[in-house]
């Protein structure tokens, strides 16, 4: 999922530094074939029409398979469909479905699919990725009420056969169907549990894991599903999924041998990571932007005047230099280097003009707004509490940053799910959040700036850029509309609605002896497809 948070915070920390050779004393009895994974955060729900996180995705990716689902490098392959065909003009695509059943030995059906994206796009339900599948004819109008949920063009030939006729050609389809908000739900379990179907002893799934049991702020335990297509091939039997948003104690478990591996890495210990623990990272190139969001809907945010002082006065390589240092690349845009059909190039105008020429032109803009010396603006900056959200250190340095052009910013600390809310209703003025790629594409990342998006958390609204985005995706040719696709961001860097900050590089810990894990630019990891070399693990500990 797209939501995600960034390096931790600083932190005094008492390492457990081993000689060569030499093993760990192991502070708690680990199961076989038991994978302990440090997951992010607490999830909010496992509903894959509601979800919107990472650490949701990385629950509800073992629990639910689409159409498509990812290999390990976390590229399309079958997951429910078998096959697809697609007509000459890449408006029709017809899938055939395996022979397959839900965890209870239902069996599922094409309808399972269509009854699921109706839910989703249920304007009744406010899904904030209700937006996904308006690449399906008539999506859209239903989500907005215009249209009843019969006209969605998704049809079941039969229960085994499932066409798709779609607003435009979308050729990278089979990525977008690995999204949790395309997946299919049970609609016999849905309809009569409601939203409590996905609880302990209501959730019924398709995936190759089975939810039995869910601690808030604990852990969420899956057990290996029997009836998964694949379940021959699944070789652990259990997974536990920690909240670790406190990623120097989630580094602490994996060098105690708590954990078998985590999801992010406290970005401030990384020295010490590197030099004590460098067979557990893999640094990677991620499609993931740090961004700061601007509330365009509260003054004095609506002064384009503002927004680029406050742009200029971010020093992103200090930021990426200084504090981060995992590898994270100071960011200019929105779109993610190598992001596939993309020609990349755009960047903000000042992208070369020297840190002192920055500083002085943004003192002269926030002056022409009215502030300076004697009349500082006063503004909130809204960061998760655990200093996720690239941490408390980042968040300092872009106060001092911002204190420079006459700038009072308090920082706002919020718990995980309070953060993504505030973000959602717009209750903030500015705040960081990150946006982790769905699938590899541009549209992905410029989607969030589409009026109307639920996850266009500055109220954006521009109808150039909308016109920009619906001409692109009505483009065949894949080189024209990546060119349009560039102009579209062009516009959002022209009008400063946002400040990046950088781009990540993955953060994982991962323990040499779990196998499978593979470095992928989605940073997508499902567990059928891990094992454990169980001897090695063993050996570490005492």
């Amino acid at each position: 999922m797209a939501l995600v948070g960034g390096g931790a915070a600083a932190a005094g920390v008492a390492y457990l530094a081993l000689k060569p050779g030499s093993k760990a004393p192991r502070h708690v009895v680990l199961e076989p074939n038991t994978f302990y994974r440090g997951n992010g955060a607490e999830p909010m729900t496992l509903d894959p029409s509601l979800a919107d996180a990472t650490w949701e995705d990385s629950i509800i990716g073992d629990l639910m398979v689409g159409l498509t689902t990812e290999d390990q490098n976390a590229r399309p392959i079958p997951g429910i469909a078998e096959s697809w065909t697609t007509s000459p003009d890449g408006l029709t695509w017809t899938f055939k479905l395996k022979d397959t059943m839900w965890s209870d030995g239902v069996p599922l059906t094409a309808d399972d699919f269509i009854f699921s994206w109706t839910r989703v796009l249920d304007p009744k339900l406010a899904a904030s990725y209700a937006y996904f599948p308006y690449v399906i004819k008539n999506a859209e109008p239903i989500n907005t009420g215009k249209m009843p949920p019969s006209a969605l063009g998704a049809k079941a030939l039969d229960a085994h056969t499932l066409e798709i006729h779609l607003e435009h050609p979308v050729p990278y389809l089979p990525e977008m169907l690995m999204h949790t908000s395309m997946y299919p739900e049970p609609r016999h379990v849905v309809e009569k549990k409601g939203r409590d179907w996905p609880r302990p002893g209501n959730y019924v799934c398709n995936g190759a894991f089975m939810l039995t049991e869910w601690v808030p702020n604990g852990h969420v335990t899956v057990v290996k599903n029997p009836r998964f297509y694949d379940a021959a091939n699944v070789a652990l039997e259990k997974v536990i999924y920690y909240p670790t948003d406190d990623y120097s104690a989630a580094m602490r478990r994996v060098q105690a041998g708590e954990l078998d591996a985590q999801d992010k890495l406290p970005g401030a210990e990384i020295d010490y990571i590197k030099a004590h623990m460098p067979d557990m990272i893999d640094p990677v190139p991620q499609m993931i932007v740090d961004l700061v969001s601007i509330n365009l809907g509260r003054k004095p945010f609506d002064d384009i005047r503002v927004r680029e002082a406050m742009n200029l006065a971010l020093n992103r390589e200090a930021i990426t230099q200084k504090i981060t240092h995992v590898g994270y690349l100071p960011a200019y845009n929105l779109v993610p280097p190598n992001t596939a059909n993309f020609p990349g190039g755009n960047a903000l105008s000042f992208k070369d003009m020297p840190p002192a020429d920055r500083l002085e032109r943004a003192r002269a803009l926030m002056r022409e707004a009215g502030y300076g010396t004697n009349n500082r603006l006063a503004t909130n900056y809204m960061i998760r509490s655990t200093a996720a959200g690239s941490g408390r250190a980042v968040a300092a340095a872009i106060q001092q940053m911002l204190s420079l052009i006459y700038v009072n910013m308090t920082i706002e600390p919020n718990d995980a799910a309070i953060f993504y809310k505030r973000l959602q209703v717009h209750d903030f003025d500015i705040g960081q959040p990150g946006w982790s790629g769905d699938f590899n594409d541009a549209s992905n990342f410029l989607d969030l700036f589409k009026t109307g998006n639920p996850n266009n958390w500055g109220q954006h609204s521009d109808p150039a850029f909308d016109a920009a985005l619906a001409e692109a995706q009505n483009e065949v040719d894949v080189e024209s509309r990546g060119r349009k696709l560039a102009e579209a961001e062009s516009l959002l860097l022209k009008n400063q609605v946002f400040m990046p900050l950088f781009f990540w590089v993955n953060g994982n810990l991962v323990r040499p002896y779990v196998k499978g894990w593979v470095g992928n630019s989605l940073d997508k990891h499902r567990s059928r497809w891990m094992s454990f070399d169980q001897k090695a693990r063993s050996a570490l500990f005492v």
